[in-house]
């Protein structure tokens, strides 16, 4: 019995010390938390709730399960915890389709801004604008003017219609008057391979798809696709550099919950998040993924939202680009 008792002791003393193991019964979390991912193991959203969920089930004493739930451009993931219970145990570890999608699909099971609160953007990964080694252009301005001078477009590939590798020359296109033709495939994968065999001349795959073939000469980079330049090509400019004021385009990647989840639980999730994301060895594993830190809070997030189901919807009524 002295023995139980100086045991109930020490594990009384030990949650003193360290509240983050001291959840009380009633107390967020207190069972496993789901972390849904709308894309398959090994994407972008992917690697960062794995790396994500490893730390967070550290810090709060209960797993953090990631469930792969593919199919609609991520719709049918995003729908599954739309309409999960908003307790903070169902998450999302959200992207660019969250923006894009409502402009390509008809029938969406969910709206983002109504059925989703923002918890916290993680991380983005840059694009880059990549040519054929044979295609007589290596800025951004000498492929404008190229394209203008051609009796035909320029053909780009893309990962498929719709996806951010599409809309992302269709920005450059309207904003600059460049005459680029579309060539949509079935993923990145033999878009890479065409245009590194020359059966394509451009493209715009995320940095981590491209990164290989440009380390090796295979390709050619022209200009990265966010605001600030890729710590992974620091002498690659960024397509605002090439004085096209406002571009900016990642494949991001952030927390949601369903609407009305738990003040509790996401006041939580936002302060560990921070601390993850802040902590040198995660952003260290998320370069070498070829992604970038970017943390931005409840607030900050939902603007940035705002901004990018504006800024899409736009370019996709640019470009005719629909699903469905």
């Amino acid at each position: 019995m002295r023995r139980l008792v100086l045991k109930g002791l020490g594990a009384s003393l030990m949650g003193a010390v360290g509240p983050v193991q001291a959840q009380s019964s009633t107390s967020w979390p207190s069972r496993p938390v789901r972390l849904v991912v709308p894309f398959s193991t090994g994407t972008a959203a992917d690697l960062v709730a794995r790396a994500l969920g490893t730390r967070l089930s550290t810090m709060w004493g209960q797993s953090v399960l990631i469930e792969n739930v593919q199919g609609a451009g991520g719709n049918i993931g995003a729908a599954t915890v739309a309409k999960a219970p908003a307790d903070g145990y169902t998450l999302l570890m959200g992207g660019i389709n969250l923006a894009i999608n409502p402009s390509l699909y008809r029938d969406m099971q969910y709206e983002l801004q109504r059925d989703f609160r923002p918890i916290a953007l993680v991380g983005v990964a840059p694009l880059v604008i990549v040519a054929n080694p044979s295609l007589p252009a290596s800025t951004i301005p000498e492929l404008v003017a190229l394209s203008k001078q051609s009796d035909k477009p320029i053909l780009y590939g893309s990962g498929g219609n719709g996806s951010i590798t599409h809309l992302a020359l269709e920005m450059l296109k309207s904003q600059t008057g460049a005459s680029l033709s579309h060539v949509p495939y079935k993923g990145i994968a033999q878009m890479m391979t065409d245009l590194i065999g020359n059966q394509i001349p451009l493209a715009c795959p995320a940095l981590a798809s491209a990164l290989g073939a440009i380390q090796s000469g295979r390709i050619k980079a022209l200009a990265v696709t966010t605001a600030q330049r890729s710590s992974l090509l620091p002498s690659v400019p960024t397509v605002r550099e090439a004085g096209i004021a406002d571009f900016d385009v990642s494949a991001w990647n952030g927390l949601l919950a369903p609407a009305r989840t738990l003040d509790e639980a996401v006041t939580r999730i936002l302060s560990d998040v921070d601390s993850v994301v802040r902590a040198p060895d995660f952003v260290e594993g998320l370069r070498k993924q070829a992604l970038e830190p970017d943390f931005r809070g409840p607030e900050a997030f939902r603007s940035f939202l705002s901004g990018e189901l504006e800024k899409w919807s736009r370019l996709a009524r640019a470009s005719g680009a629909r699903m469905d």
